[in-house]
């Protein structure tokens, strides 16, 4: 007899290009294959679909380059970076004895 259950799963999405958010909900069945492993079929809006991590593109932009949070993770805004002048970054590797 094979146990199966169904979930709820949230995902959030994070575009790294333009910085957009959103979210996406999907329906998560899961059941024993009769040989020890396991079977993941996800559905959203009631069609069966990917993995929520398999290619996300940005709805706004068009990129793929898309950070994936699952349920429970919050987004936290990117630290600037600082911009180092070019005689920092010798004094840097100077001291690394990378220079």
């Amino acid at each position: 007899m094979y146990e199966s259950m169904i979930s709820h799963e949230t995902w959030k999405y994070e575009c790294l290009g333009c910085l957009h958010e959103w979210q996406k909900e999907f329906e998560v069945g899961r059941s024993s294959d009769g040989h020890g492993g396991e079977v993941v079929v996800y559905h959203h809006l009631s069609q069966r679909c990917t993995s929520p991590w398999a290619e996300p593109v940005c709805p706004s932009c068009g990129s793929y380059d898309v950070k994936i949070l699952p349920t429970g993770w919050t987004v936290v805004a990117p630290i600037p970076r600082q911009r180092s002048t070019e005689l920092e970054m010798i004094f840097r590797l100077r001291r690394l004895h990378a220079y």
